[in-house]
């Protein structure tokens, strides 16, 4: 660990933007639709245990900026929040239903994903292209 790093072990800020933004990301619509008054509460219960917001983490040691990470998933449709560094790691939190998507497009990219995969298949996946190539953007392929 770097001394430099040490503030970002206590960023208080980015932990009360972390749990807010969990709340704030959750599937409140949707869990109602699912189950009425019980999905919301369920939906509750894993803001509380952060199961709706699961962590990726990639390494430090990489040409890979935090921020391009950050643009690269947002492009494509995926929110990033509670960003923060871990020894070796960078880490963020995604929504649940969007982090099979969130892995496949780091992969593909290039990224290097150290957390374990929520789908073992995406690295399979993305072994089918060129390091650092993305799938098409949704506007795009509408257009074409």
């Amino acid at each position: 660990m770097n001394l430099f790093d040490l503030p970002a072990y206590f960023d208080l800020i980015d932990r009360i933007e972390g749990v807010a933004s969990t709340f704030l990301n959750a599937d409140w619509a949707g869990a109602h639709r699912r189950n009425g008054v019980a999905g919301i509460l369920s939906e509750f219960v894993a803001c509380l245990t952060a199961y709706n917001a699961p962590t990726i983490r990639v390494s430090r040691h990489s040409p890979w900026r935090g921020i391009d990470i950050e643009r690269l998933l947002r492009r494509h449709g995926v929110r990033v929040w509670d960003r923060g560094i871990a020894g070796e790691d960078l880490y963020f939190c995604v929504k649940r239903r969007q982090v099979r998507w969130a892995e496949y497009l780091l992969l593909r990219a290039g990224v290097p994903v150290t957390s374990a995969l929520n789908e073992a298949r995406n690295r399979q996946y993305a072994q089918h292209y060129p390091p650092s190539s993305e799938p098409p953007r949704r506007a795009r392929r509408r257009r074409q």
